[in-house]
């Protein structure tokens, strides 16, 4: 269930816009029925994430898009149509039917945030409307009083009191001068050290988010993913065995959420077809049952180019955009071991990359006609990227 107190910013976005931002994303039948089906499932398990998290306007976001992805565009795919006909036909067709029986559950629900969602959004314009409101009355000009000063009035009884009493009081003092003097201080005039006032439980500060910094070519923010050095290292030291024969070597770079930013902590070899330019997973159900069984987002890919530098070849783009069609942190790592540049860390541009390969229906590989698909995003070679290499502790699982 998605809790209605924390985890989504200060400033609100109207729900209206929300369902604009749902259903705004690249389709297209062109991308394997397998791969989108992949893609919903994956909404399901970020949105829930979110949702334990807090973050009701990105569960929302996520319950709304998966519905509109099932309802409204993959009944149309060829695939799903001809599935019978179609090799792994029946486990897409099954796994199909499997998610649309969620739709009632994730539309009740997604009903129920849209509640929330309005009533915060309601509270926060009243609350902007009151700070407006007092804002306005503290710039009006105040009346300025003018009071007049205040000359006393003589009192010549009092002013021949007083002086009898001075007199008086000079006399006593002078008579006094010559006695010891001995002053008593009362008890309760004592210095004393104060006591501390015992501290009262404090409630526990909320989490520091990382602030998103990073944005697509379109503006869509980019979270912070964190890679760890020795990742790299480790995958080549993996790969060798093939990068002597000249065959490619991938892994799958999976990791947490946490305070708004992706933390890779596991490097995933799955099992693969290798030849001196492609390399092709298999047996992708154990791949995935491994990731969803340790709740890990998958946050991009790393692979070899063992007879080539470091770059990302048509075939490395569609592969790359089924990633990012998930995450749109997703990264792509390239190692080239032949050449003196060793690593790149790329993203599809966002337009007109992701656009452009999403729409593509070409296969193997071939030219596309758009230039700047494609970028670094590592922000050691570039202040706009959104991966940050930083020494942390990660696993390495091999399922080869």
């Amino acid at each position: 269930m998605v809790s209605s107190s924390a985890g989504d910013s200060a400033l609100l976005q109207n729900p209206k816009l929300l369902n604009s931002v749902a259903t705004s994303y690249e389709y297209s039948n062109a991308i394997p029925l397998k791969v989108w089906l992949r893609s919903a499932s994956t909404m399901l398990r970020h949105a829930r994430y979110y949702a334990t998290d807090g973050n009701v306007s990105e569960t929302y976001v996520l319950y709304l898009r998966f519905v509109d992805l099932l309802a409204n565009r993959l009944y149309k795919h060829p695939e799903l149509r001809g599935w019978k006909q179609q090799k792994d036909g029946a486990a897409n067709y099954q796994m199909y039917q499997s998610l649309c029986k969620k739709m009632p559950e994730i539309m009740s629900e997604a009903e129920r945030i849209r509640k929330i969602l309005d009533e915060r959004y309601a509270r926060q314009q009243e609350e902007q409307q009151r700070v407006l409101r007092r804002r306005a009355a503290a710039a009006k000009p105040k009346p300025v009083s003018v009071t007049a000063p205040v000359t006393p009035e003589p009192h010549p009884e009092l002013d021949a009191s007083l002086a009898t009493k001075l007199r008086s009081l000079s006399s006593s003092s002078a008579n006094s001068s010559q006695a010891k003097l001995e002053i008593s201080y009362p008890d309760e005039f004592a210095i004393e050290s104060p006591k501390p006032e015992p501290s009262a439980q404090s409630e526990p500060t909320p989490a520091v988010l990382h602030k998103t910094v990073n944005f697509t070519e379109g503006g869509s923010p980019l979270r912070t993913v964190f890679l760890p050095p020795k990742v790299v290292d480790e995958f080549l030291v993996i790969a060798k065995r093939n990068t002597s024969k000249k065959l490619e070597t991938c892994g799958i770079l999976c990791g947490k959420l946490n305070r708004n930013a992706f933390f890779i902590n596991y490097l995933v070899i799955p099992e693969q077809h290798s030849t001196p330019n492609t390399c092709n997973t298999k047996n992708e159900e154990k791949l995935f049952d491994f990731i969803d069984n340790l709740d890990l987002f998958v946050l991009g890919w790393i692979h070899t180019h063992p007879t080539q530098s470091c770059f990302l070849s048509s075939v490395d783009l569609h592969t790359q955009n089924s990633y990012q069609i998930m995450l749109n942190e997703a990264i792509a790592v390239v190692c080239s071991p032949r050449f003196e540049r060793q690593v790149g860390i790329f993203r599809l541009t966002d337009p007109p990359g992701i656009p452009v390969i999403t729409n593509c229906n070409q296969t193997g590989f071939h030219p596309h006609e758009s230039d700047n698909l494609y970028v670094e995003c590592d922000r050691t070679s570039t202040k706009t990227g959104h991966v940050v290499l930083k020494d942390l502790p990660f696993q390495i699982k091999d399922l080869r």
